[in-house]
């Protein structure tokens, strides 16, 4: 049923109604008016007959009584009527009638009010008194058919009034409807096209009442829907886009990442998730798959409050794996099941960056307390060495302090040798490097190194073609391959095979397993033996200084120290790997050396100097060292130099100053507390000194280059200083 059928059946439905109940008020409203008013005509008419006759009936004038009553029945409405007289008991009764006859026969009864009239008759009596007697009666019957016309009379125009009523109110009803159903017919079109995807479709509207406020209401909202929907879209867009960049953010991670619930099940997960899933030892990395990690309840993992994090290794085709786990629950859920996120990281070459740096910095921080004791080591070795040879220079020496000072000499200078090794190590001495053929280099080291190694043992040697030529002084080199083949050596007490092999190595790009080596081509150098190998606890000690597996008196434990130290000063590596009862591995890494040939640095030249007076040389020795610059003073004047003495940089200053004539040359220390032996040139230069300066030292320190001395010193020497090389470097003052 169509709106427009409703509301034309429901108006005149409740029209109808209304009417009804209208034109049944009216009726009874009519006819109460009109029944009162013919009782009130009866009873009036009958008070007014009884006036008039009542002096004919007490006159007993029958005469009189029977026109009255023809009188009566004349009258219009009256049907009847009867005047009865002589009532009093004992009298003759009588009565004059007239009217219609069928109303005459017999005494009526007379009615209470019109509403109960049957047969058409109002019938209306009154009695006449006089002296409290009755003395005659009065009848009337009033017809009531004019009443009941003019009751069907005023029926009829009520209905005829309520059916035109209807008929108008059914056409504006209908038309209402038209206009309604077609207005609301505009609006389900318009809703179904905006529903269609016309968002902001709008509808054409006149007039300002409800019908046309409502349209624009729903044109505004319409407008406001195809607003919010392009936000919407734009929005969608944003989101799309970031979720893309998310997605492809976290898909390229290296760090895996998963989400767990509660019971371990994967709800998402990134590539590097399922890798490192997989190397853990799960069989399914799907969406839904329950998950396990080694050696870890789920209570572990899963866990409420805090962050939890766990590190987990694991063996892949030998290889160990270090895993860095952490865990904690998703903040903000919506729902009520619990999320957690689930981060692991790949830490295997992380910690072994860590490790080797590790070892970088110990090997560092010992190497610098080596060469600080290398340093006050070689200062006294000056003194003892020194004392040593002025006392054999002797010429009136007895032969037992001959001999013991021929002890002294020799365990200084093997001392001597300890401590060039531990400047090896801590990489405190300048070295002269050259372009070195590896595959022509070795064959001849071993050959020299041959006598030292058991005929019980077999050293093989294979080299890869296209090896390149790596730049390293050639002497430090051979102590290096003769440290690490007589180690091996003697890891083969029963014999066995030693493997010297060469070949190229690419590093590449991410590949930490050579820690901070920088991406391109090394030369790698593998020593291999199948000995007793080194036990796991102590691997990590191996190169430090003074720590050695053999038994007391068979080695110094400076031999692997000094390859560690010997290597990184040419900008190398070293490792080493070990199964004890299978063998041991020492790999080193040589930058490829570019250049076809590297020139070494030239000897110091020597200065030009103005010729000076004849007679003894005058030095000016400088050394911070008391015991030191009393045994270089002595050493001096054994051959025939005098010596004017400064305790550190800033006194020598003051005495060139004073007596700078008088100086032939300066022999400085380089290492002082106070104005360097570097800081004195630039302060002698400064005073325009023009003599020779020699510099000496325990240890040459880095942060200073002589190269930017080049045309100012005349020469260095190493400490501890020997009589024959302190004069040889002196030779020219002495020709």
């Amino acid at each position: 049923m169509s709106f427009r059928l409703k509301t034309v059946l429901g108006i005149a439905i409740i029209e109808g109604f209304l009417l009804m109940l209208l034109v049944w008020s009216s009726s009874q409203t009519l006819e109460n008016s009109t029944f009162r008013e013919l009782e009130k005509r009866g009873i009036t008419a009958a008070d007014m007959i009884a006036a008039a006759a009542k002096d004919a009936i007490l006159s007993n004038d029958l005469g009189r009584i029977n026109s009255i009553v023809k009188a009566i029945v004349d009258t219009e409405g009256i049907v009847y009527a009867r005047i009865r007289t002589n009532l009093n008991p004992g009298l003759t009764p009588s009565e004059e009638s007239a009217g219609d006859p069928k109303y005459l026969t017999g005494d009526r009864v007379e009615d209470q009010d019109v509403e109960h009239v049957d047969d058409g008759v109002y019938d209306v009596k009154k009695e006449l008194t006089e002296l409290d007697e009755v003395v005659g009666s009065i009848e009337l019957g009033i017809s009531t058919a004019e009443l009941e016309m003019i009751r069907e009379q005023s029926l009829q125009r009520l209905a005829m009034i309520a059916v035109i009523e209807m008929l108008l109110v059914a056409l504006f009803s209908l038309a209402l409807g038209n206009y309604l159903t077609g207005e609301l017919a505009r609006l389900e079109t318009a809703a179904r096209t905006v529903a269609d995807g016309d968002l902001g479709h709008q509808v054409d509207v006149t007039g300002t009442d409800e019908i046309a406020r409502t349209i624009r209401s729903f044109n505004d909202m319409s407008r406001r829907v195809q607003g919010s929907y392009q936000e919407l879209q734009q929005s969608e867009i944003l989101y799309r886009s970031s979720q893309q960049r998310l997605d492809g953010l976290v898909a390229s991670l290296l760090e895996g990442v998963c989400l767990l619930d509660d019971q371990q099940r994967i709800r998402f997960i990134n590539p590097a998730a399922r890798d490192h899933l997989l190397k853990l030892g799960n069989s399914s990395v799907e969406i839904g798959a329950t998950v396990q990690f080694p050696d870890l309840k789920r209570e572990q993992v899963i866990v409420d409050s805090g962050l939890a994090a766990f590190e987990l290794t694991t063996t892949l085709n030998d290889i160990p794996h270090i895993f860095e786990l952490t865990s904690r629950l998703v903040p903000n859920q919506q729902d009520n099941e619990k999320e957690y996120v689930v981060v692991m990281r790949d830490v295997t070459d992380l910690r072994k960056s860590q490790k080797a740096l590790q070892e970088h910095q110990q090997m560092t921080t010992v190497g610098q307390l080596a060469a600080g004791i290398a340093h006050d080591f070689n200062n006294i070795l000056t003194v003892i060495l020194g004392y040593s040879e002025l006392t054999l220079n002797s010429e009136e020496l007895p032969e037992v302090v001959r001999e013991y000072s021929n002890r002294i000499l020799l365990q200084g200078e093997r001392a001597a040798q300890l401590i060039r090794q531990i400047l090896d190590f801590s990489r405190k001495v300048e070295s002269e490097s050259e372009r070195i053929d590896l595959v022509e280099f070795i064959p001849e080291t071993v050959q020299m190194l041959h006598s030292g190694v058991p005929s019980s043992i077999e050293v093989k040697q294979h080299f890869d073609e296209g090896v390149a030529h790596i730049e390293f002084n050639a002497t430090k080199l051979q102590q290096v391959l003769a440290n690490l083949l007589l180690n091996a050596a003697d890891a083969l007490p029963d014999g066995g095979t030693i493997s010297i092999r060469t070949d190229l190595l690419k590093i590449g790009e991410g590949d930490s397993q050579w820690g901070e080596l920088a991406v391109g081509d090394w030369v790698r150098l593998r020593v291999e033996d199948d000995g007793v190998g080194i036990p796991a606890g102590m691997i990590d000690r191996i190169f430090d200084p003074f720590f050695t597996t053999k038994p007391v008196g068979k080695g110094t434990g400076l031999g692997l120290s000094q390859v560690y130290g010997l290597v990184k000063s040419h900008d190398g590596m070293v490792n080493v790997e070990s199964v004890q009862g299978v063998g041991t591995t020492f790999t080193i890494l040589f930058p490829v050396c570019e250049t076809v040939a590297h020139v070494p640095r030239q000897e110091l030249p020597k200065i030009r100097r103005s010729a000076s007076s004849a007679g003894p040389k005058t030095i000016l020795l400088v050394e911070d060292q008391p015991e030191v610059l009393n045994a270089l003073e002595f050493i001096l004047h054994s051959l025939g130099f005098q010596v004017l003495s400064a305790i550190d940089g800033e006194k020598a200053v003051e005495v060139v100053q004073k007596r700078g004539d008088e100086i032939d040359a300066v022999l400085s220390d380089i290492v002082m507390p106070i104005l360097r032996g570097d800081q004195l040139v630039e302060k002698l230069l400064e005073l325009g000194f023009d003599k020779p300066i020699f510099l000496m030292s325990g240890y040459f320190p880095k942060e200073i280059n002589l190269e930017d001395f080049s045309g100012s010193i005349a020469g260095f020497l190493q400490k501890p200083i020997r009589t024959e090389e302190l004069k040889k470097l002196l030779s020219v003052l002495l020709e």
